[in-house]
């Protein structure tokens, strides 16, 4: 399973992809810290996630995007806004997948990652 995880702040990477690679040791991992690197980088390789920061540079790409990369894989936001924030809520309506909480404890990151693929088989 290939998944790109996508921050501005390397912490935040580091930190998913040590749940990703704990629970999923298989998983390839990719990283970008701005969207226009997500443009690049999706069509290079075949993801079955795409976990994306809501306030990373260049994110005014982001809902066009979504609206598109939904056609091909899932899509996790990743944001310290809340659940109800306006462009969180347009993000989900436009077909994201799931939103997760910057904060969100490793249970709740894993259950998110859970039910995303239980979607679809991997």
């Amino acid at each position: 399973m290939n998944i790109l995880i996508a921050d501005d702040l390397k912490i935040y990477r580091l930190a998913l992809k040590l749940y990703i690679h704990k629970h999923w040791p298989e998983a390839v991992v990719y990283e970008a810290s701005t969207m226009h690197e997500v443009v690049e980088d999706v069509f290079d390789v075949e993801f079955d996630l795409l976990i994306l920061d809501i306030n990373m540079p260049g994110s005014e790409l982001l809902e066009g995007f979504v609206a598109q990369a939904i056609k091909y894989t899932k899509i996790i936001i990743f944001s310290d806004m809340d659940n109800d924030d306006p462009r969180v809520e347009n993000l989900i309506k436009i077909g994201a997948d799931a939103f997760l909480p910057k904060m969100s404890q490793q249970a709740t990151v894993i259950s998110t990652l859970e039910f995303v693929f239980s979607e679809r088989e991997l």
